[in-house]
């Protein structure tokens, strides 16, 4: 597969992104592994076929090319209603993950999670693992919700234990919860 850089967007300790046009005008995602095998993020977005994560495009030795996604990070909206929004919209993709046997293991770094025109996407599947046992929900009830002032503590932890025993109960309550905080004023 052809492809042209245009810009450098993103760089960790394990690898680089860069915004890329292919060969039929589409942008595009090229990320390059400087220090892991791309192999099992590859296999992981396959899985996911674009559910709350990058769809993928092309793999080759050491790089994936996958969707573009253009989207604010949860940081961004600190503060405001679409914070709220966008965690609920987190939870649910939080959700599905679990559902499917995906661990994330990130979700507690606001730039993994993006606000796009489409709803929520998850980026950087570099460290998720398929897992018998996954914790995505928990992981951003304990880092966004536990941390936030706006929620009782007590509620939280009933929401914890009804997610551990029936998740789709504990997804409920947690919709309503965030319901709550985004029909106030902020």
């Amino acid at each position: 597969m052809r492809y042209d850089v245009i810009e450098k967007i993103g760089e960790g300790n394990r690898g680089e992104v860069y915004k890329v046009k292919l060969e039929n005008g589409m942008f595009a995602a090229l990320k390059w592994a400087k220090s892991y095998e791309i192999d099992k993020e590859w296999n992981i977005l396959n899985f996911l076929k674009g559910k709350y994560a990058p769809k993928p495009i092309f793999r080759g030795k050491k790089y994936l090319v996958m969707e573009l996604i253009d989207g604010k990070p949860l940081k961004e909206l600190i503060g405001t209603k679409d914070y709220y929004i966008l965690l609920r919209q987190a939870l649910e993709g939080a959700y599905y993950l679990d559902k499917v046997g995906v661990f994330h293991k990130q979700l507690g770094r606001y730039y993994h999670i993006l606000k796009t025109d489409n709803g929520v996407k998850f980026i950087d599947f570099e460290r998720s693992v398929f897992s018998e046992n996954p914790r995505n929900f928990l992981q951003i009830i304990g880092y966004y919700l536990r941390r936030d002032e706006k929620f009782d503590k007590k509620e939280l932890n009933a929401l914890i234990l009804d997610y551990k025993t029936n998740p789709l109960k504990g997804l409920e309550k947690a919709r309503k919860i965030l319901d709550e905080i985004i029909n106030q004023k902020i």
